[in-house]
């Protein structure tokens, strides 16, 4: 694959390995940013406010955003099936009116931050709500251009272009690196502030101008040219979506809204956990659901083509488990030393180890529904369903609230984190029996193969849980011990998966063959 297919388009295969190659390095340069701020700021109070002020705009605006980048790719592609210039106006329609939305809504953001902020974290007062107020003021610009990515995000990947998206994203992290690093002596917490509107910044002109000139995007952005019966189908079809996604933010905002009330360092510790157990997700899961989710949706369109959809699915669940599965047991059981490679140090002292490697604990629990509901929901959203998964979500949310509350009193951020994951697989569930309406979501085949994945993940947690002695008194403070600790959880690492693939070999699972075929192909290609 070479340089100018890859700013083509690509197959799904293709898409999910540059999705992945390229989140790695991705991920990598992330966790050097959140190195810096544990190191910088810690799991404090300032850096919980910082992350409430972050969410204020995002999520707000998120209402719309995400479930306009999830819908335009079917809705997209049904009328580039007619004409590409009809798909254009489309698009020229739709973001003419909901870029006009996104703007008064930011506006309304600056106006009522307090407000905002007096809702969002009750727990917050004095300095650290003052704080959060001027924060959110500073990132209301990011949080516009973060959502205006999504959408353009949505609109190359229905052109099957994935690897500008994620560069751009790259570029970005890359952005907020600099900033922390050269800039934190001089300005502080807001080293961090300067990082985020640059990074939204680069990402937003960047897209924008690439389907302007590349793709013929955006040419006619006026109300006179708007079609208005088609906006309004459109909204239709959005409208639940909107709430699905508000009942999915409302999650978010529950979680911290309770966290706020808890000991400072509580939402930090949420956080910071979340790069940890989210390294598999976008390393693995998310890559695939974003590259299938275009096909999905094209033979969503094609009635005939069912028997194939089913069998992409179900290989899609199949991988997907085969992947998470045996990352839940190694992250567990490893959470401890792992946290503190990558975090202690500077600010971030061993009490914020242990909190953040006990959150993460609870959180990777529900490992596995957090990478297979994204793909189970695309099902429905590419038969343009939005209703169901809208029910579901509202079901979710509730009981979240609830255990949030119960659970958060028990074992504090622990037990948010813990509700989160109950919650997750529950949404599984539902996912699971409602799609029985498209296909058969859990055939017995799937069923057998999920059960011999976990057999053979269950030697990973030995061999972690055995291996816990040997990284105690070991510091990542200093550049030896950082080395020292890095080998040895790679080693444990290394050593862990042995079994894991002796006893794939000896169930014959068909994920394991199909994901050593697909890596054998790869090392071919690149000898060549």
């Amino acid at each position: 694959m070479n340089v100018p297919n890859v700013l083509k388009k690509q197959t799904v295969t293709q898409a999910a390995l540059l999705i992945a190659v390229i989140s790695f390095i991705s991920k990598f340069v992330g966790f050097f940013r959140e190195v810096l701020v544990a190191n910088y700021f810690g799991a404090t109070g300032q850096t919980d406010a910082f992350l409430v002020a972050m969410i204020i705009p995002i999520s707000i605006l998120g209402l719309f955003s995400g479930g306009f980048s999830t819908l335009v790719i079917p809705f997209y592609l049904e009328r580039k099936a007619r004409s590409q210039e009809a798909a254009r106006r489309f698009v020229n329609s739709a973001l003419t009116v909901w870029g006009s939305v996104f703007i008064v809504v930011s506006l309304l953001i600056l106006i009522f931050t307090p407000q905002l902020v007096r809702l969002i974290a009750y727990g917050f007062k004095g300095e650290r709500f003052a704080l959060a107020v001027t924060l959110t003021r500073y990132l209301v610009i990011s949080g516009l251009f973060s959502v205006l990515v999504g959408i353009f995000t949505g609109l190359l990947q229905a052109e099957k272009q994935f690897f500008l998206p994620i560069l751009f994203s790259l570029l970005g992290n890359i952005a907020i690196v600099l900033c922390l690093y050269f800039l934190h002596r001089y300005l502080g917490l807001n080293s961090w502030t300067v990082g985020q509107i640059l990074s939204a910044t680069i990402s937003f002109f960047a897209m924008f101008f690439v389907l302007y000139w590349r793709h013929g995007f955006f040419h006619n952005l006026s109300f006179r040219q708007v079609d208005w019966p088609e906006i309004r189908q459109f909204a239709l079809l959005l409208l639940p979506l909107v709430v699905s996604g508000g009942l999915s933010i409302i999650n978010q905002i529950v979680d911290k809204t309770i966290a706020s009330g808890l000991d400072a360092g509580s939402i930090a510790a949420l956080n910071f956990s979340a790069r940890v157990w989210n390294i598999p997700l976008s390393l693995l899961a998310i890559p695939i659901a974003t590259a299938i989710f275009p096909t999905f949706s094209e033979l969503a369109l094609n009635g005939s083509a069912r028997v194939e959809y089913e069998s992409r699915f179900e290989k899609t669940l199949g991988v997907s488990f085969y992947l998470m599965i045996p990352s839940t047991f190694f992250l567990f059981f490893l959470s401890e030393p792992i946290v503190r490679l990558f975090f202690e140090r500077g600010a971030f002292n061993p009490q914020a180890t242990a909190l953040t490697s006990f959150v993460n604990k609870m959180y990777v629990i529900g490992l596995f529904a957090y990478a297979i509901s994204p793909i189970q929901a695309k099902v429905f959203y590419s038969f343009k369903n939005t209703t169901t998964p809208l029910v579901i979500s509202a079901v979710c949310v509730g009981l979240n609230v609830i255990l949030n509350i119960l659970l958060s009193k028990i074992l504090g951020a622990g037990g948010i984190a813990l509700a989160t994951s109950i919650v997750m697989i529950l949404n599984f569930i539902l996912y699971t029996l409602y799609l029985k309406k498209y296909m058969n979501p859990f055939p017995r085949r799937l069923a057998t193969e999920t059960v011999k994945i976990i057999l053979s993940s269950i030697p990973i947690g030995i061999v972690c849980y055995f291996s816990l002695p040997y990284f105690q008194n070991t510091s990542a403070a200093s550049l030896n011990g950082f080395v020292s600790l890095a080998i040895k959880v790679a080693v444990v690492g290394i050593v862990s998966v042995v079994p894991l693939f002796a006893l794939s070999r000896a169930f014959k699972l068909e994920s394991y063959s199909f994901l050593k075929s697909y890596a054998l192909g790869l090392l071919k290609r690149f000898r060549r």
